[in-house]
């Protein structure tokens, strides 16, 4: 079988993968019921791909995370006899000029076998519904990080609009899903479009750590996002423009900080959940933050 035209990586410049954690669940579920079906008629599954590097890479990646996830291989064991099907394309972030820091096949199956060890992946409680549809740009462009800690989300708008037949959400739009998680409070990470009162007024804490678009935050909005997180009962909606670059950086450091992850496991992670997380130098960044944040 193959699932090189079903499951699909849904580019924004010249990224192409990993595909994300619906893609992956949808892959594992139905690799598993393959298998199952193969077994109980002494049969064996063939899984095929094309031979293009970066299709090959999505399928490895994939693979691997089957092996992590469902028959509880450690990440090198799981990478091992994929191995033989190198060379795989790096993975990029999602920018159109030229790649500046790789990530491997490995690296996103070492971040599922992290995400899997702390809890935060599990397929047999993920909910694909929710998932897919609050990533939708028109239902919210957001998706769970830290569980129950920390959301990223796409900047709301100041006011309503339409452009390219979607609806621009506003901070209203968001109350009532925040209220229903247990989200206590919203960082602002780029300018400010809205009016903070818009979540102050329905009880919801607001903060703005403002650092330019692209760019690496200073070590004040670093220290400030700390404790705002660490002191904060309850779960964060953060946001910058996009949701994807300074919104990736500041959670990215908070994962290294407290969960461990390398900088290579963050990437890969955040990239499996939320497509497109941590642009350009930002991916460095996090690289020489590491140390510190371990």
């Amino acid at each position: 079988f193959s699932v090189d035209n079903e499951l699909i990586y849904e580019p924004f410049f010249q990224d192409f993968g990993p595909l994300n954690m619906a893609c992956t669940y949808r892959f594992c579920w139905k690799l598993h019921g393959l298998l199952q079906d193969a077994g109980a008629h002494g049969r064996c599954v063939c899984f095929c791909t094309s031979i293009e590097t970066k299709t090959k890479s999505n399928a490895a990646v994939l693979l691997g995370a089957y092996l992590v996830l469902f028959e509880s291989w450690e990440p090198d064991a799981a990478y091992s006899p994929l191995a033989l099907f190198e060379p795989y394309f790096p993975f990029r972030d999602p920018t159109c000029g030229i790649s500046t820091y790789h990530l491997t096949v490995l690296d996103c199956i070492q971040a599922v076998a992290k995400g899997k060890k702390i809890g935060w992946i599990d397929f047999s409680t993920f909910n694909l519904e929710e998932y897919e549809y609050f990533e939708q740009v028109e239902n919210g462009d957001l998706n769970w990080i830290v569980p129950n800690k920390l959301v990223a989300f796409s900047g709301p708008a100041p006011r309503r609009s339409q452009m390219y037949g979607y609806r621009s959400l506003v901070p209203e739009d968001y109350i009532e899903y925040f209220k229903r998680v247990g989200v206590v409070a919203v960082v602002r990470l780029n300018k400010r479009l809205y009016d903070r009162r818009r979540f102050t007024d329905h009880g919801i804490n607001h903060y703005d750590l403002y650092f330019p678009d692209g760019s690496c935050p200073p070590e004040r909005i670093v220290q400030r996002f700390m404790e705002i997180v660490e002191e904060t009962a309850g779960a964060i909606a953060v946001h910058c423009k996009a949701g994807l670059g300074r919104t990736g950086v500041l959670i990215g450091c908070y994962i290294m900080k407290h969960f461990r992850f390398t900088c290579n496991e963050v990437l890969g992670y955040l990239r499996l959940t939320r497509p497109g997380s941590v642009i350009g130098p930002q991916q460095h960044f996090l690289r020489d933050m590491q140390a510190r944040m371990w």
